[in-house]
């Protein structure tokens, strides 16, 4: 029997609640989950969920796209995505705008709903590994954007193979940290 049920879009509040406290309770941020189908934002302001919304565009469909513009399986495209050689940046981009488009719009509906700047955005998930998906959505969301660690303040005794495991798959764990966090 399930003892608690933790909707997937308060995980990362919850997460960045415990990695980033300063921020999360004195910044207005966007937070945002690029998952495999879909992508989520949440605006916080000061620490309250002020908005949030599923756009249907995920990490998927950027493999999947660059895929088929590199004539590729999926997952040499899964890796080129993350490495990012220059010679795939303008197919990626390409796929990119539409996601783009849709968290600014989400943006700029908080910002004329609240008459409030958006500070910064924070991009977890594992297409958030790559540097430049973050640089090209900072580009078309004008809003500081950086991935950030949800287990940054967590002390785990692991050996140092294993904490890099885990630093390096760390963006993908804010969901299962948040809905863990929920618990205590």
């Amino acid at each position: 029997m399930p003892e608690l049920v933790v909707p997937g879009i308060i995980g990362p509040v919850n997460a960045f609640e415990l990695a980033e406290p300063e921020t999360f309770a004195k910044e207005i941020v966007a937070l945002v989950d690029i998952g495999f189908k879909h992508t989520t934002i949440v605006i916080l302001n000061c620490g309250e969920i002020s908005l949030n919304r599923v756009v249907p565009l995920g990490g998927d469909r950027l493999t999947q796209g660059l895929a088929e513009a590199l004539e590729t399986n999926y997952a040499e495209a899964e890796q080129i995505k993350l490495g990012m050689p220059t010679e795939v940046q303008q197919s990626l981009e390409s796929l990119i705008h539409p996601l783009g488009r849709e968290l600014r719009a989400s943006i700029d509906f908080f910002e004329h709903q609240h008459d409030k700047p958006v500070a910064q955005a924070f991009f977890s998930g594992g297409s958030a590994r790559s540097e430049f998906l973050i640089q090209a959505l900072q580009t078309e969301l004008m809003v500081p954007c950086k991935t950030w660690n949800p287990v940054q303040t967590l002390q785990l005794a692991l050996d140092p193979q294993k904490m890099g495991e885990i630093e390096q798959a760390a963006p993908q764990l804010t969901v299962a940290i948040g809905a863990a966090a929920s618990a205590f």
